[in-house]
């Protein structure tokens, strides 16, 4: 799905109308899509569609002045005036258990079982088992971006990217070559980012991504 002019448009798959995109929104600013459900931030605060099954486009009624989305597999989390908001599927992992030690998120990632945030100075993730060290943040200096993959994440800080956790496909094989990245996105084992020179990628890349 993509924000242009016109609103927000979807394509691809749409077994659970994952990509039927709501008429009634109204000047939408964030969308995010996972698997088989979608949300959008509007003026109107936030709308989810699509596959239903454990609850995740259900979006809570008292959120208040929602800034930032992320849909996970089965699940969302959801930044608004009094915190982190999760809903949708808890497995034994407890990915929408949100810890009690935040003090000041205002970035949100989710993805297959576990969730990142960016509170304050530092990075916290909850719902994985850590068995490939996902929960293991490193120390970042003022980080202002991150992005959750299946078992591992990466943030953008003061000194570039850096990423932890399952290192099987070299999905925390940061290049060397990374000038001044601004963005960036995990997969499933991959990830790209945004720098001067352009979008690079690196990771798993059995399909070309």
């Amino acid at each position: 799905c993509a924000i242009d002019d016109n609103g927000v448009q979807c394509w691809g798959a749409n077994g659970s109308g994952q990509t039927d995109v709501p008429i009634d929104l109204v000047n939408p600013v964030a969308v995010s899509t996972y698997y088989s459900h979608t949300c959008s931030l509007d003026d109107n605060g936030l709308q989810c569609w699509g596959n239903n099954q454990y609850g995740q486009t259900n979006v809570p009624t008292d959120l208040v002045n929602p800034v930032e989305i992320s849909a996970g597999e089965y699940y969302n989390c959801a930044i608004d005036d009094n915190g982190v908001h999760c809903w949708g599927l808890e497995r034994k992992r407890r990915e929408i258990k949100i810890p009690t030690t935040l003090v000041n998120p205002v970035g949100v990632s989710t993805h297959w079982k576990f969730t990142c945030v960016i509170d304050g100075d530092r990075v916290q993730c909850w719902g994985g088992n850590n068995q490939y060290g996902e929960m293991d943040v490193p120390n970042l200096s003022n980080p202002v971006a991150v992005s959750s993959g299946s078992s591992f994440a990466c943030a953008i800080d003061d000194n570039g990217v850096q990423c932890w956790g399952n290192n099987q496909y070299k999905s925390t094989d940061v290049p060397t070559n990374l000038v001044n990245p601004v963005a960036l996105s995990a997969g499933q084992f991959h990830t790209c980012a945004i720098d001067d020179n352009g979008v690079q990628c690196w990771g798993y890349n059995g399909d070309g991504q």
